[in-house]
């Protein structure tokens, strides 16, 4: 049995961290949407039966084994239903790792999607979201796959219906990645550095703030460096780490503006800079 899936990325476009929890884990509150124009793709090619899954994959960078998102996720599905599979999973790997992209939370919802499809759609959307929290806070969010204002540790979604927008996004991501477990737990003390704009800015949406840009801009200094050059160019309407970063996101006035915001990154970074332009996936 085959079956194809493209996990988008995502974004969030604002974020706020309220407190710790007795569990270990950090309330909060974020808008988060899915991004057309970055995504990585996943090809099953499974049967019932006893044996192993492959997952296969040419990112030296990433782990293929028993902690691999994909393989935890095909795992929780399998033990779900009772039942045993055997084959392999190639993963096209188009989203950088550790940039606060949801790349490795993509991944896991779009193989429990891939699982549903493949054995007859056995689960709700709701059970799969119930499976999809186990595995991951951001996992949820891509079995909604619309935009949503996340709650709890991340796992309480509900729909947003406000206003986005339709302006290109230029997604920057330095040569290191940031962990989101590492973020969260050196927030508290954390402080802010003199000179960096932390302040709310605006957008169709609203606010564009994210409360762990204060840890991560403490120890990777290159990432408020990176934000306050953005906030400089002409081309830019709002910057901001999106999640734990490290990617910077640019909304850009129009598509001229975003060929020339990474024209001018590249020729000040270096030319080997991950960048990409996106879009907002809106909801259907």
């Amino acid at each position: 049995m085959k079956q194809n899936e493209i996990a988008p990325a995502k974004i969030n476009l604002w974020l706020r961290v309220l407190r710790k929890r007795e569990d270990g884990f950090h309330d909060i509150e974020s808008l988060m949407v899915a991004v057309s124009g970055v995504h990585d793709l996943l090809s099953f090619d499974v049967e019932e039966g006893e044996g192993k899954i492959d997952i296969i994959c040419d990112n030296s960078n990433l782990s293929l084994g028993i902690d691999n998102l994909i393989y935890k996720a095909i795992k929780v599905f399998v033990d779900g239903l009772s039942i045993k599979i055997k084959g392999s999973v190639e993963l096209e790997k188009n989203i950088p790792l550790g940039a606060g992209l949801g790349g490795g939370s993509s991944d896991a919802a779009a193989t429990l999607n891939a699982m549903n499809k493949l054995f007859g759609l056995p689960l709700s959307n709701i059970e799969l979201s119930d499976m999809a929290a186990s595995l991951g806070s951001d996992v949820p969010f891509f079995i909604e796959g619309k935009p949503c204002l996340s709650t709890g540790r991340g796992e309480i979604l509900s729909p947003y219906l406000g206003q986005l927008t339709n302006k290109p996004i230029v997604l920057v991501k330095p040569d290191f990645g940031v962990s989101s477990g590492w973020a969260y737990s050196n927030w508290e003390k954390s402080t802010k550095l003199i000179g960096v704009d932390y302040g709310q800015q605006r957008a169709e949406w609203g606010e564009v703030v994210n409360d762990l840009e204060l840890p991560v801009f403490e120890k990777f200094l290159f990432l408020p460096t990176l934000k306050t050059w953005l906030l400089d160019r002409n081309e830019t309407e709002a910057v901001l780490m999106s999640g734990s970063g490290s990617t910077i996101f640019s909304v850009c006035s129009e598509k001229i503006s975003a060929d020339k915001l990474i024209k001018n990154v590249k020729s000040n970074f270096g030319e080997d800079t991950w960048c990409e332009t996106v879009h907002l996936i809106p909801n259907s």
